[in-house]
């Protein structure tokens, strides 16, 4: 468990708890940044009771998989925000996800399992006048780098109040979520050469795994659009007109990933419905081959048929030559039949 807090009234000192013990120690009443780091439910809930935050808040930050939301508590807004993870981290788990299934057993039910958000983080915000709590279960690196810029350069991190951490807080997280989703983008068009270009090697199941993945980061990112539009445009979330403006600028942002996200999706479609479009081409050509086959062998299974038959009276049973004779009538009617499919553009 890691608790910094960041007092706005004392030239930002930055102080570090990593016991419970010590949380007495912050004044609710002061102008303070308390970043809290934990996935322990009753150190969870002694943080909230000693800034009054509702129970029912700290179920939310604690459950996984939790969408985006955002709630009026009166005194206090209460956030989930979700973030994509690192490019690198994102790179990780597709490729143990996409593993040959003997490979990749264990590796998906260690993703799978712990969390259901695989590519994304939770974040969740509380904010006052005079109050800001940023959580995570995990460490988050972008997150910790606020942190950090806050101690280092507190006259350009803290002096817009806790309404302008909260603001830098959604900005950088929406900006690492564009950044994120570009991963998906060149996942999406290696997708798309590899149908075209190699269909022979190109597995449609993965297609539809990273589909599935785009629709739920659609579904988190038309959330968090909801909600950073009402801080934009609702006077009793956020009162200040100025601090509305920037946040309408990231409202913006937000738009820009929704229509990216819903591009790819129609992307990833478009690329399934060519590769299908290409393997029933591909498998009327196989079906039209066979059938030419079926269709010439017909003939002469009649006639290998007909000699088989146990009489005596069968056309040039004792001729010397009538086995050429039979095999090269058996060949010209082939080749015959041949010529009549090509010329009728069947072949």
């Amino acid at each position: 468990m890691t608790i910094t807090v960041i007092d706005f009234e004392e030239g930002a000192e930055v102080r570090v708890y990593d016991s419970l013990d010590q949380i007495g120690e912050i004044t609710p009443g002061r102008a303070v940044w308390v970043d809290v780091e934990t996935d322990d439910f009753a150190q969870m809930s002694q943080i909230a009771s000693t800034f009054g935050f509702h129970e029912l808040t700290v179920e939310d930050c604690l459950s996984p998989g939790h969408f985006p939301k955002l709630d009026d508590y009166g005194s206090y807004l209460f956030m989930i925000l979700r973030g994509l993870k690192p490019w690198n981290e994102i790179e990780e788990i597709w490729q143990e996800v996409n593993q040959e299934p003997s490979e990749a057993s264990a590796t998906q039910t260690s993703v799978g399992t712990k969390e259901q958000e695989s590519y994304t983080r939770k974040v969740a915000v509380y904010l006052s006048q005079n109050l800001i709590v940023t959580f995570r279960r995990r460490e988050v690196a972008w997150l910790d780098a606020l942190v950090r810029r806050a101690q280092t350069k507190p006259d350009s991190t803290l002096s817009e109040g806790t309404e302008g951490v909260a603001h830098r807080v959604i900005d950088v997280l929406v900006d690492r979520f564009t950044r994120g989703i570009g991963f998906f983008e060149n996942v999406v068009d290696a997708f798309e050469d590899a149908a075209l270009e190699k269909p022979d090697e190109f597995e449609i199941q993965d297609l539809f795994e990273v589909k599935r993945e785009l629709v739920y980061l659609r579904q988190v990112a038309r959330n968090q659009r909801s909600i950073i539009s009402q801080l934009a445009n609702d006077s009793t979330l956020i009162s200040d007109n100025q601090r509305r403006r920037y946040f309408k600028d990231i409202d913006d942002h937000a738009v820009e990933i929704v229509h990216g996200l819903d591009k790819q999706i129609q992307t990833v479609i478009s690329i399934r419905d060519s590769y299908l479009a290409v393997a029933n081409v591909r498998l009327g050509d196989t079906m039209r081959i066979l059938t030419v086959i079926t269709t010439i062998a017909a003939p002469l299974n009649i006639v290998v048929g007909l000699y088989g038959m146990n009489f005596k009276a069968i056309p040039m049973l004792h001729n010397p030559y009538g086995f050429w004779f039979i095999l090269g009538t058996m060949l010209a009617v082939a080749i015959g039949m041949l010529a009549y499919f090509r010329k009728k553009h069947w072949i």
